[in-house]
C-alpha cells in the first residue's frame, strides 16, 4: 500500500484540517442548546392554577405508551411527557382506554385535558386543538432475510405485503401503489409473524413497533429492505376551550433539544439499521454533513489519484474471491446439509472428508476417519474382485455406480446405493475421489417385507383356491373310515387302520385349518388367554419329545401375562420354534432357552417398516445354542415351502406358519444369529382381563327321526352323509345337483323336515338355494356346510332359514348335533 504521509508537507496539512473538521461537525451535530421556555405571565398564572392535568393514553400502543408490571406509564410518549412534566413544573394524571376512539369520547366529555400521542388526522376533531408533531416515526419496508434485494414500494407490484386491518397505511398504499397485493392482518405483529415464517413477501411497520415487536418476541430473521415515504406523526392534543394549554405545551416541545429526541429515540429503537434509517432521513444531519464532505472530497480525491490503478485492481480481485467464497459456502452448505452421505478421498483411497449425513451413517466422526483408508468401513460381503472392478473404472475416468454393504463403527451393516466420481483440478490432473452414499437398508428391509407379504398373498390365493376341494376329499376320508370303523373288529389290524386313517384325516384337517389361517383366508378363533400355564405345557412336551443332550430352561419374567389368541396356534408357533432349536443343536446337544417378559414401546422406538404400535407388548424369545443361521439361508426362513432339511426332514411350512400366526395377532417377529446360536424374538401386543377357564366336552351321536333333502355336488359327500344320516336314524334324500334338488323340492316341499346343502355348488350356491325354498317353505329348517370359511362372509345364521353352518370336514357326531339341534329349533318354533 503507498504511505501518502510521505509525499508532500500539503497532504499532512489536508489531513489535519479535514480531521478537525470532522470532529467540529460530530460535535455540532450532537450538541445542541437546550431551548428555555418563555411563557408569558399569563400562561405562568395559569399553570400555578393547574398543576395537575389529566392526560389519556392508550396502552396498547407498544412501544409508544403502554403501562408496565406494576402499572407505570412506560413508552416513547412517556419519555415525551415526562421532559414536559419536568419542564413545566406539572404533573399529568393518565387516565388509559383501550384505543383512540375512547380517547376521543372522554375528551369531547372533558373528563380529559390532553391525549398524549395522537397520530389521525387533526382536521377531523373539531373539539380539540393540536400541537405540531413531537415525534416523526419513519417507516420501513420489512422482509425475511432469505430475501437479499434491496426494495422499493414501487418495485414491489407483484409481492404480497402485510398492513393492519384498519390501519391508515393501507390507504396510502392503496392509493399510491394500487399494483401492490395487500393481505390484511390482525396486527403488527401477526404481519411479522406472516414475514418471518416466508407466508408473505414483506410488511411497512415504523421503526420504533418493528423494533418493540422483533425484539419482545424474539423474531431474529427479519431484516430492513427499504424505505418509504410514509410517516407516521404523533401530536399533543389538548381541549379546544383550553387554548393556552395548547400554547404552553407547544412551547414545552419545542423546549426539547435534539439531543433528547435522539436519546429517546435510541432507547426504544434497537433494530439493526435504524441508526443509519435516522440519519437518511434527518435533513439537519445532511446540512452539517455537507460541509464536511466538500472538504474530505478535496482529501479523497488526492488520494484516488495516486491509487486509482491499484484501487481498481484490488477491488476487481476482492469481487472474484468474493463471488468464488460465496460459491463455495453455498457449495459446502448444500453438502453438508445433504440427506445423503458424501466423503472425499485422495487418490490413494484416504479419507479426507465426510459430511454430517455419513458420520450419522457410519457412526465415526472426521477426525476417526480423516487420513485413514476406506477399507475401514468396507465389509467382508464383496470379493476382492468386486473393489478391483470400481478402481479399475475409476481409473480410466469414467464414474461408477452400483450397490455395496458398509460397516458402521459398532461392526453392524448397512446397506447404500453408491456413486463414485474422480475429482481433477484445473489442470486436468486426478486429485482424488467423491463418494456419494444413500442408505438404502431400510428401503431394501421395506422390499423384502412387500416380497413376503406378496408371496403370502400367492399362497393365501391358492390356499383359498383348494381349501374346499381338499377338505372335500378330506371329509369322503374321513366319512367312509368313520362309516367302516363299527364293522370290523375291535383291535385288528383293520381297526387299526382306519384309526390311523381318521387320525391322518384330522391332522390333514388342521393343516387345512393352519394354511387358511396362515394365509388371512380364515379368521382363528381368538380368546383371551394366560401365557405362562401355556409354556409351561410346551416346555414340559419338549423335555418329554427332545434327546437329553438337549437342556430345554424356562424362564418367567412374569406370571400375569395374557394375549387375544387361539392357544392351539400360540402352542403350535412355540413348539416349532423349539423343535427347529432342537434339530440345530442334534449333533452336539445344547441349551434351548424359552422366556417371557413384559417391554413398552415407544413410538420414536419404532421403524419405518415395522407394523407395531406403541404400547406395551409380551416378548417371548426362544434361544438356542446351535452353529446359526447361514446369512444366504436368513432372508428366505419364513418362505413357504422353503427348507433346508433333508427330505423327509421338513416341509418348509413351519416357520411360514409361525409367520402367518404372529401376524394375525399383530404381533412381528425377528431372528438373530450368529455362529453361536439364534435367537428368534416374538412381540405380541398384551390384553388386559383375567382369562377364563375353558371347559372340554366329548361330541357323542344323536339318533333321530326325519326326512332330510341332502344336496352336494360331490357325490361322495352325498354317499358319506346318506349313510351318516341312514345310521343316526334319518330318513335322507341325496342329490349331487342344486337345480335337480329345487325340483323335488318344488313337487313335495311338504315330503321333508331339514334341508342340508353344501355351499359352493355350480348352478346355484347353497345360501341361494336356501333362498328359494325358504320363498316356497319360510318354515323348513337349512344347514349349509362349506369347507371354505371365506365363502360364508356375508351369510348370517336366521337368513332365509338357515339355522347352522358346519365346516367340512366334521365327523358324525358333529353332523348329528347339528342335525339334532335345527329339527328341534324347528319343533320349538312350530
Amino acid at each position: 500500500m503507498i504511505n501518502i504521509f510521505t509525499k508532500e508537507p500539503k497532504h499532512l496539512l489536508i489531513t489535519a484540517v479535514a480531521t478537525i473538521l470532522l470532529v467540529l461537525t460530530a460535535a455540532w451535530y450532537f450538541y445542541a442548546p437546550r431551548t428555555d421556555l418563555k411563557l408569558t405571565s399569563e400562561e405562568k398564572a395559569w399553570l400555578a392554577q393547574h398543576r395537575v392535568i389529566r392526560l389519556g393514553a392508550t396502552p396498547s400502543t407498544r412501544p409508544l405508551e403502554y403501562f408496565g408490571e406494576k402499572a407505570e406509564y412506560m413508552g416513547m410518549v412517556a419519555d415525551y411527557m415526562a421532559l414536559l412534566e419536568d419542564r413545566l413544573g406539572i404533573r399529568f394524571e393518565v387516565q388509559e382506554s383501550t384505543n383512540l376512539k375512547k380517547l376521543l369520547k372522554m375528551a369531547e366529555d372533558r373528563k380529559l385535558d390532553v391525549i398524549a400521542s395522537f397520530r389521525a388526522n387533526p382536521a377531523d376533531i373539531d373539539y380539540m386543538l393540536f400541537s405540531r408533531p413531537y415525534l416523526e416515526m419513519p417507516t420501513v419496508i420489512l422482509v425475511n432475510k432469505n430475501q437479499k434485494e434491496f426494495l422499493r414500494l414501487e418495485d414491489m407490484s407483484d409481492m404480497d405485503l402485510a398492513l393492519p386491518k384498519s390501519y391508515a397505511v393501507i390507504d396510502y398504499v392503496r392509493k399510491y401503489y394500487p399494483k401492490i397485493h395487500i393481505q390484511p392482518v390482525y396486527n403488527y405483529l401477526a404481519a411479522l409473524l406472516h414475514v418471518s415464517f416466508d407466508e408473505i413477501d414483506a410488511t411497512i411497520i415504523s421503526l420504533p413497533q418493528a423494533s418493540y415487536f422483533i425484539e419482545e418476541k424474539g423474531i431474529t430473521n427479519l431484516r430492513v429492505a427499504g424505505h418509504t415515504n410514509y410517516k407516521i406523526y404523533s401530536r399533543i392534543a389538548s381541549r379546544s376551550d383550553w387554548p393556552i394549554l395548547n400554547s404552553i405545551l407547544q412551547k414545552g416541545v419545542d423546549s426539547i433539544t435534539e439531543n433528547e429526541h435522539n436519546a429517546i429515540y435510541r432507547k426504544w429503537v434497537t433494530l439493526d439499521q435504524h441508526y443509519i434509517s435516522f440519519l437518511l432521513h434527518n435533513k439537519q444531519f445532511w446540512g452539517y454533513l455537507g460541509g464536511g464532505i466538500l472538504l474530505i472530497i478535496l482529501f479523497i480525491i488526492s488520494i484516488i489519484y495516486w491509487n486509482r490503478t491499484l484501487h481498481r485492481r484490488v477491488n476487481e480481485r476482492t469481487l472474484e474471491l468474493r463471488q468464488e467464497l460465496e460459491a463455495r459456502m453455498r457449495l459446502l452448505a448444500a453438502i453438508e446439509q445433504a440427506q445423503d452421505g458424501i466423503f472425499i478421498l485422495d487418490t490413494q483411497g484416504m479419507v479426507e472428508y465426510i459430511n454430517p449425513s455419513f458420520a450419522k451413517m457410519t457412526g465415526y466422526v472426521l477426525d476417526e476417519l480423516k487420513g485413514r483408508h476406506i477399507e475401514i468401513i468396507r465389509s467382508d460381503k464383496h470379493s476382492p474382485e468386486f473393489f478391483h472392478e470400481i478402481w479399475e473404472t475409476l481409473t480410466r475416468g469414467d464414474v461408477w455406480e452400483g450397490h455395496t454393504i458398509y460397516s458402521r463403527k459398532d461392526n453392524t451393516l448397512f446397506e447404500v446405493d453408491l456413486i463414485v466420481s474422480p475429482l481433477h483440478n484445473s489442470a486436468g490432473e486426478l486429485t482424488g475421489y467423491v463418494e456419494v452414499a444413500r442408505d438404502v437398508t431400510e428401503r431394501n428391509q421395506m422390499e423384502k417385507q412387500l416380497r413376503q407379504s406378496q408371496k403370502l398373498e400367492e399362497l393365501g390365493t391358492l390356499a383359498g383356491g383348494i381349501a374346499h376341494d381338499f377338505n372335500n376329499i378330506i371329509g369322503a376320508i374321513q366319512g367312509y373310515a368313520e362309516l367302516a370303523l363299527p364293522s370290523v373288529e375291535l383291535e385288528s389290524r383293520a381297526h387299526v387302520n382306519l384309526k390311523n386313517i381318521l387320525n391322518a384325516a384330522s391332522r390333514a384337517k388342521e393343516m387345512v385349518h393352519q394354511i387358511l389361517i396362515f394365509s388371512r383366508r380364515k379368521e382363528p378363533e381368538k380368546r383371551l388367554i394366560s401365557l405362562p400355564p401355556l409354556m409351561r405345557e410346551v416346555v414340559n412336551f419338549l423335555k418329554t419329545s427332545l434327546p437329553s443332550t438337549i437342556d430345554v430352561r424356562l424362564t418367567l419374567g412374569t406370571e400375569e401375562a395374557s394375549v387375544m389368541g387361539d392357544p392351539t396356534q400360540i402352542h403350535q408357533v412355540i413348539t416349532n420354534l423349539g423343535t427347529n432349536a432342537a434339530y440345530a443343536m442334534q449333533d452336539e446337544g445344547g441349551t434351548l432357552s424359552i422366556t417371557l417378559d413384559r417391554m413398552t414401546m415407544e413410538q420414536d422406538g419404532l421403524t419405518v417398516s415395522s407394523n407395531l404400535k406403541a404400547g406395551t407388548y409380551l416378548r417371548l424369545r426362544v434361544i438356542d445354542t446351535g452353529n446359526g443361521i447361514p446369512e444366504d439361508v436368513m432372508s428366505r426362513i419364513f418362505d413357504p415351502f422353503f427348507t433346508t432339511k433333508p427330505q423327509g426332514k421338513g416341509t418348509g411350512m413351519g416357520l411360514s406358519m409361525v409367520h402367518g400366526i404372529v401376524g394375525s395377532l399383530n404381533g412381528e417377529i425377528t431372528v438373530t444369529s450368529s455362529d453361536k446360536g439364534t435367537t428368534f424374538t416374538i412381540l405380541l401386543p398384551e390384553a388386559l382381563g383375567k382369562p377364563q377357564v375353558q371347559t372340554v366336552t366329548a361330541s357323542k351321536m344323536i339318533t333321530g327321526q326325519g326326512r332330510i333333502l341332502l344336496v352336494d355336488d360331490e357325490i361322495d359327500m352325498v354317499q358319506v352323509g346318506e349313510q351318516m344320516l341312514n345310521n343316526l336314524g334319518y330318513t335322507v334324500t341325496g342329490v349331487s345337483d342344486s337345480l335337480d334338488a329345487v325340483d323335488i323340492f318344488r313337487r313335495a316341499p311338504q315330503d321333508f323336515d331339514l334341508i342340508i346343502t353344501d355351499q359352493t355348488m355350480p348352478h346355484l350356491t347353497g345360501d341361494r338355494l336356501a333362498k328359494a325354498v325358504h320363498v316356497m317353505r319360510p318354515d323348513l329348517p337349512i344347514i349349509l356346510c362349506t369347507g371354505f370359511s371365506a365363502s360364508l362372509k356375508n351369510i348370517k345364521k336366521g337368513e332365509h332359514g338357515i339355522r347352522d353352518i358346519l365346516m367340512k370336514p366334521f365327523s358324525m357326531a358333529e353332523l348329528s348335533e347339528a342335525v339334532a339341534k335345527s329339527l328341534k329349533d324347528e319343533t320349538d318354533q312350530s
